[in-house]
């Protein structure tokens, strides 16, 4: 209760609150003048609202509930005109509150570009701002960290996960006076880079500025209810004109118009959206808008990203391959693993990760000796064994082998795997009429070797601007077309598509600003669960819309004929708001 109060008051509810304040008073001490006030601020958040989409050049329903105040004002009936004012101030009210919460909490969860970097000293390093940096200074980055700007290696080799700009899951070793690529994430020790741009000329914010353009020429997303604006609005006219004319009775027009204001149509469809966000959180799905929903039930194109979407994102041991007969499998893991304790190359840690799943013990191993980018060799049991230089097998993936002396006597071999249920994901997608491609920065044969067997549209070797000609192309054909990723390679074609889906969870800060919805989380079945819940929403946000209307009319023509009078018209008008919205209510459960 203390929440639901807490959240009550808040700034985008107190007119709604004060106007029905003013509307108890005018019952209670028999003051009209209270709905009168009510009624001119009714007037008064119309106007507001109705200049400013007009300066967007749209048009909504709300000039009908305009057009009724007025009318109710010089016809002084005052608790009509207050009942419709206080409908339509929380119905405006709602939406602020849905949408102003849905971006609030997303932008809780963005993860921030860099701000400060670590500049390179001989006696001591100082964090100094991004954007002090300029060409030719030395920086250090650390383990784990994101290259920010363009660089050259200054130290002898690196280690870096280069996904987000080429959706290569593998690690990629870099030696000294390789170019780095700003968005490579360093997974080895800290290394020195020397600075070749600065931060506004860096490719990362290059994608970033693009991004921030695509979102400005997204889209728009009416409101459900504004397509039916001329039709409903010239019908209602049209029945209270003729009520008028029939009759001669001013009140009777009033009482059509009360009837006919759009109370549940502009409460009830936002409604329905806003409680299908709010389930969408509960299932760690977070959406910037509560509209964004409808995009979810009306896109039947989608293009997946590999690499982290519908893969891992990280190599995992697939298979090892003995050459020794004489060798068993467990015992060349054993050797694998025990060497690999001394590395921090990413294929070591997961050697270690499998010798730990299976709780065996790691063998002792003496005079290790690592050559960075090459190998790592070490005497266990009184034998030399070393694991040599990995290299990528066209048909297996990464491979890594072990040799014994100048004898190879095992292979490992590591991929990206697929995520569980992708199977089910894109079954269900497929058997529903989806049209459905996967866009890759990978190599083709590796592409193949993992997802061939859904036999989808394969699109490899995809470079950012590659990824976002191919959404262009598709939006062409005029259909809406939706981007699922979790990379800043994915950015660009994320900000294009009408309905851009991305995981969060790592260093994605380009890709998560760029889409509408962000899943919280790596599970791939919160892609079905999202379609899901837009699909409901908008089936419930239609179903209110007519429910509204159909109620509204038949209202209408009593009203019309003289058997409803303008005040128990707006107590009527809110039955129906309250049937209405108890179906729209329905999207969230």
């Amino acid at each position: 209760m203390g929440v639901f109060l807490r959240e009550m008051l808040r700034a985008e509810f107190r007119l709604p609150i004060l106007f029905s304040f003013l509307i108890f008073l005018g019952f209670v001490f028999k003051v009209p003048e209270a709905w009168m006030l009510v009624q001119v601020g009714g007037l008064m958040v119309l106007v507001r609202e109705s200049w400013g989409r007009i300066r967007l050049k749209k048009t909504n329903l709300d000039y009908l509930a305009l057009f009724t105040i007025i009318t109710a004002f010089f016809m002084q009936e005052w608790l009509t005109g207050a009942v419709i004012a206080l409908m339509v101030s929380l119905s405006e009210s709602l939406e602020r509150y849905g949408t102003e919460r849905a971006e609030s909490t997303l932008k809780n969860l963005f993860y921030e570009i860099p701000k400060n970097i670590l500049l390179y000293g001989k006696k001591r390093h100082h964090e100094v701002s991004l954007h002090a940096i300029v060409p030719g200074d030395v920086v250090v980055i650390r383990s784990g960290e994101m290259l920010p700007i363009e660089g050259r290696l200054i130290s002898e080799e690196g280690i870096f996960n280069e996904s987000n700009i080429t959706g290569e899951s593998m690690p990629v070793i870099h030696r000294k006076g390789s170019h780095l690529k700003a968005g490579f994430v360093n997974t080895g020790e800290s290394i020195v880079v020397e600075v070749e741009s600065d931060f506004e000329h860096s490719s990362y914010r290059k994608i970033l500025e693009i991004v921030e353009q695509g979102k400005v020429h997204s889209a728009p997303l009416v409101r459900l209810s504004e397509r039916y604006n001329l039709l409903f609005t010239l019908f209602s006219v049209a029945i209270a004109v003729l009520a008028y004319v029939v009759s001669g009775e001013s009140n009777r027009f009033l009482a059509v118009l009360v009837l006919a204001t759009p109370c549940p149509l502009l409460i009830a469809v936002p409604l329905s959206f806003l409680g299908g966000l709010n389930r969408a959180a509960k299932r760690k799905i977070i959406v910037k808008s509560p509209f964004i929903l409808e995009l979810l039930a009306k896109t039947k194109t989608l293009f997946f990203d590999k690499t982290g979407t519908l893969t891992i994102g990280q190599p995992m041991l697939r298979k090892i391959v003995i050459h020794k007969e004489s060798l068993t499998e467990e015992y060349a893991l054993s050797v694998a693993a025990s060497l690999e304790r001394h590395s921090i190359h990413p294929l070591a840690k997961v050697l270690v990760a499998r010798q730990e799943e299976k709780k065996a013990d790691f063998l002792v191993t003496h005079a290790v000796k690592e050559v960075f980018g090459e190998g790592i060799t070490g005497t266990i049991d009184g034998n030399v064994y070393s694991l040599k230089k990995t290299r990528r097998n066209e048909e297996e993936g990464i491979q890594v082998d072990l040799w014994k002396k100048d004898e190879r006597v095992a292979s490992f071999f590591f991929d990206d795997g697929l995520k569980p249920e992708v199977e089910e994901v894109l079954t269900y997608l497929k058997e529903r009429g989806y049209r459905l491609g996967i866009i890759t920065g990978d190599h083709k044969k590796n592409a193949e070797r993992v997802l061939g067997q859904f036999n989808l549209p394969l699109y490899a070797d995809a470079t950012p601007e590659r990824k976002l000609s191919l959404v262009a192309q598709a939006q062409k054909n005029d259909t809406l077309v939706g981007m699922i990723g979790d990379g800043m390679n994915d950015a660009l074609a994320l900000s294009m598509a009408d309905l851009g889906i991305v995981f969060s969870g790592t260093e994605n800060a380009a890709s998560l600003e760029a889409a509408d919805v962000a899943i919280l989380g790596r599970d791939i079945v919160s892609i079905r669960e999202a379609i899901h819940i837009g699909r409901r929403s908008y089936t419930v946000a239609y179903q209110s819309l007519f429910l509204g209307i159909g109620l509204s009319t038949i209202g209408m023509i009593t009203a019309s004929f003289g058997y409803i009078d303008p005040v128990h018209g707006a107590l009527i008008q809110e039955l129906i708001d309250f049937c209405v919205i108890m179906n729209a209510l329905r999207s969230t459960y």
